[in-house]
């Protein structure tokens, strides 16, 4: 940059290079550009991704700045909450998939597989914190950015909050922990379910199934946020009972209808409607992503989150390796064409 306005400057005298442009090169670094804001209001600790250009996505850039802010809040002895948000219309809309074709097309998968380790890493620390972590979700939410949400201890969601996992469907599958916090939140069968299909789970949804603690209008979410303080923590993967209106949508991916599903089969015993719209669903999603996720949520079962976690790591390679994961990342919006390999 600083050449190409060096140049532009030697044709026009009356043009100068910028100071600060010229005091950056002279540094010989690049710039650092800040993406996640840390912001302390009396007890709460706000941390804010602030990239709505790319509607939050998260790259190393932002997964390493959040680590820093979180635990810049952590240590503060003042603060009781840490609530994570994100500007604009999104809260995060997964990872940044330029960031995965860029390293799978320089042979450095094992980029993105320390990439995805600090994730997981900060995403642990997030649910173990001594403090209060929310997760403010007033917009969309995708992939990585449903899974920053359900490693908080509680949700807090608006009307507007939804959560997808559309992974399956770009040749990959949900890599830092969505598969294991949905089971433990609503079971494995429905929790297969909407990782397979990436079907959107809107707001109300969400709270039916307990995993927004609280929905609230956006003019209440001070005050929400002010009694979750008060009320304290509590366990977030807390037996329920599943409204009945999703039994279908769990015996849909039960153990005995997976495998025709898989198959491209219209499962016995389900409304032949949704069987028939779930069939058609998987049938644009990549083979290997959908086999792989099925393997990686039934070996997680009764595993502890750290090992779970280990479990689909120990995957990581093996997915970004297939043409599949590449076709489908580079489709940008197309229906990729996926081999099964």
């Amino acid at each position: 940059t600083y050449r190409l306005v060096q140049a532009v400057a030697g044709k026009n005298p009356d043009f100068k290079i910028p100071k600060i442009l010229a005091k950056q090169h002279e540094s010989g670094k690049p710039f650092v550009f800040n993406f996640v804001e840390l912001a302390i209001k009396g007890p709460v600790a706000h941390i804010t991704v602030n990239r709505p250009e790319a509607m939050n996505a998260l790259n190393e850039t932002v997964i390493t700045q959040l680590g820093r802010r979180f635990a810049t809040a952590e240590k503060n002895d003042a603060v009781k909450a840490i609530v994570f948000e994100g500007a604009g219309k999104a809260f995060v809309a997964g990872a940044d998939i330029r960031y995965f074709i860029d390293n799978i097309k320089a042979k450095k998968i094992s980029d993105i597989y320390n990439f995805t380790q600090k994730g997981h890493e900060l995403l642990l620390n997030i649910e173990n914190s001594k403090k209060l972590t929310i997760a403010l979700l007033d917009g969309l939410s995708l992939g990585g950015g449903s899974e920053l949400a359900l490693a908080c201890q509680v949700i807090v969601g608006t009307p507007d909050a939804s959560m997808a996992f559309p992974e399956t469907g770009i040749g990959i599958f949900p890599g830092l922990g969505g598969m294991l916090r949905m089971a433990r939140h609503i079971g494995t069968a429905l929790a297969k379910y909407y990782v397979f299909t990436g079907a959107t789970i809107r707001a109300k949804d969400a709270q039916e199934l307990g995993i927004i603690t609280a929905l609230v209008e956006p003019s209440e979410i001070q005050a929400t946020i002010s009694k979750l303080i008060v009320k304290g923590k509590t366990d977030k993967y807390a037996a329920r009972t599943i409204p009945a209106r999703f039994e279908q949508l769990s015996r849909m991916c039960s153990n005995d209808n997976v495998p025709p599903l898989l198959a491209g089969k219209i499962p016995a015993g389900i409304d032949p409607q949704l069987a028939a719209k779930t069939t058609r669903q998987l049938a644009v999603k990549a083979p290997v992503a959908l086999r792989i996720a099925n393997e990686i949520i039934d070996q997680q079962e009764g595993k502890s989150i750290p090992e779970a976690v280990e479990i689909e790591l120990g995957r990581l390679h093996e997915i970004f390796s297939t043409a599949d994961a590449l076709a489908g990342l580079s489709s940008g919006g197309r229906p990729p064409k996926y081999k099964g390999e």
